[in-house]
Formats: structure tokens, sequence, C-alpha cells
């Protein structure tokens, strides 16, 4: 990442008012990966740890068994190099199943810290056993662990993304929770009251939905996403990607 983007993190970030989140401190000049899920909360989290001073040395997103897709979001391979691309982190990637996932996940930090990344970057706001399992993780394999978002109050984090000229459309909800009718729309305060008006969390942080960030202050171009319709999957309504994308 140059150092005009991270001049760009820090003037839209709350460390350009000296509001910086706990243990930022611990991330200046060190380099770290960004568990990317090529969503909203991982952009955030990138965003306030390069403000903080620290240096993202990697974009980390599972794969499916095949390769074409991200394990959480569902974002296709090709969309998630071009947003590495334009934020020029280098995307790394694995293959895994859910139940590999633990252990190819620790091989690959093992890797990391031999190559002197010292710490991991995570975008969860508040599900306590999920960054209980991110900090053992981390610990295993020596690194350090930080949750940039950790129990900020949801609207000041969607104002901190939308404020700060990010553009996030949402890609995938869960069909228990909200309609297909989501899918396509890019975040802004309509689109937000209408979420939390269906029932769902501001943020989707128990899953209501999922977002991909194509814009914002950190990549040097929009990354174009195009869908040609809406289909089914695990439970969810996912956009389905044209075969270019």
């Amino acid at each position: 990442m140059s150092d005009d983007k991270a001049a760009a993190a820090a003037a839209t970030t709350p460390a350009a008012s000296g509001e910086l989140w706990h243990g930022a401190s611990e991330l200046v000049g060190r380099r770290f990966f960004v568990s990317w899920s090529g969503g909203k909360d991982a952009y955030l989290a990138l965003l306030r740890a390069a403000a903080a001073g620290g240096r993202p040395a990697a974009l980390v997103c599972m794969l499916h068994e095949d390769g074409g897709a991200s394990r959480g979001h569902g974002l296709p391979l090709g969309l998630l190099e071009a947003q590495a691309a334009s934020l020029g982190i280098p995307l790394v990637t694995r293959c895994t199943t859910w139940d590999d996932y633990e252990a190819t996940l620790v091989s690959l930090l093992h890797g990391f810290r031999a190559e002197g990344i010292e710490a991991g970057v995570f975008g969860d706001i508040d599900l306590q056993a999920h960054r209980d399992w991110v900090e053992n993780v981390c610990e295993l394999t020596g690194l350090g662990c930080h949750l940039p978002l950790w129990l900020e109050p949801r609207r000041r984090l969607l104002d901190e993304l939308l404020g700060g000229g990010g553009r996030a459309t949402i890609v995938a909800v869960d069909q228990s929770k909200l309609g297909r009718e989501f899918l396509g729309l890019v975040l802004d305060e309509a689109v937000i009251a209408r979420l939390e008006a269906a029932g769902a969390d501001a943020c989707g942080e128990e899953g209501e939905y999922h977002t991909m960030v194509t814009a914002g202050p950190l990549f040097s171009t929009p990354v174009p996403l195009t869908w040609s319709g809406v289909e089914e999957r695990d439970g969810h309504w996912v956009l389905k990607y044209d075969e270019n994308a």
C-alpha cells in the first residue's frame, strides 16, 4: 500500500482526531495481515490498522475446495484479486473444507511468522466466540491479534465507512432473516434503515447480510461488480455473478 493510501486512511478514521482504538499503538511499524472477506468490516479493520501506522502485508482469504470463491461471502476469486490489485496488497488464499479450516490457517500463519509478519487484523465487532478463536489461532502462531472494530457502536462504524467514501454492495443475505430484494443494494442511510426495520443488525454481525466493498480511500480505482441474477445457496440468497467476474 502506498504512502498516499496510508495518508488517506489516516484522514478518514478516528485516528485523524486522535481517537485510536484499543491496542492501536502496538501496530505502529509492524507488518500485519488482514482476515479478508472482501466486505465492509474487513475493509474498515484494514483502514483503521493502516491509519494506526501498521504496514499491511497480505489479505488472507479462505476459499472453497475448488478454489473458485471465498468461503465466507461466496465472492469469486476474480473479484477478490481485483480488490487486492486496487488496494495494492497481496492476496493470499488457501482452499479448504470447514473441517480443515483451522489447521489450514494455522499452517499459513506459521509461514507468515517466518517471513516477518507480526500481527493479524480481524473485523469482528462483538462475537466473543469468534474473538476467542482468532486470538487462540494467533497465539498458536506467535502473532499479535488486533480487532480494531471491537465493541464500536454500529452506527459509528457505518458512518465512518460511508462518510469516508466507502462503497459497499449487499451480495448475500440469510434467507431466514432477510428477503432477496436487499441483494445488489449499495449501503446508504436509507438501506441501513430498511435493514434495521426488517430486524437485522445494522452491520449484519449475526450474518444477516454480507457485502463487497468496491471503492474507498484505500482503493486506487473502483472495482467493477456485475451480476446477472440471484440464486439460492446454503440457506442464503446470493448474487449470481457474470461469467467474467
